[in-house]
């Protein structure tokens, strides 16, 4: 399933985030998640109904090789319902528009005709982005941290 490749990519790439101790928290990690896809959720038209992908809530262990092995990235993934295919291309500019606005930069445009696959990230606290198509017409919109240590290890 699509859905596992692109979920895969995202939770290898990696970035720095800062919190007031020099480290991203696990915690804000996952708000900024949150925050950055319901804050670009709220700038299309029509407005998406979003549906939390439940794989996408567990953390994951950062991939990174550069990192420590005990850090792991946090990310959540929506199912944008309430699009119709024919809106899929018009939402996947509208996302792009929207990232750039941000001051985010469009780092991939793929995809077939009606089937939007768009990745970005963010600047300067390199958070992945993402609007992927899937199987069945659907498409979602992720984000994912960079490196954090677990709450438990802190």
């Amino acid at each position: 399933m699509k859905i596992g490749y692109v979920l895969v990519f995202l939770l290898t790439l990696t970035g720095c985030g800062m919190s007031d101790d020099g480290e991203l928290t696990q915690s804000r990690a996952t708000e900024r998640v949150e925050r950055l896809v319901r804050d670009t959720a709220a700038a299309l038209t029509p407005q998406p109904q979003l549906e939390l992908i439940p794989v996408s809530v567990t953390p994951t262990a950062c991939l990174d090789k550069s990192e420590s092995l005990q850090k792991i990235v946090v990310g959540r993934s929506y199912w944008l319902r309430g699009v119709g295919r024919a809106q899929h291309m018009v939402v996947s500019r509208q996302v792009a528009e929207h990232w750039k606005e941000q001051g985010f930069q469009v780092i991939a445009k793929n995809g077939q005709p009606d089937n939007p696959d768009l990745s970005g990230v963010t600047e300067p606290d390199k958070f992945i982005l993402a609007l992927t198509w899937a199987s069945g017409d659907h498409i979602y919109l992720a984000a994912t941290s960079p490196c954090v240590w677990p709450e438990a290890h802190r």
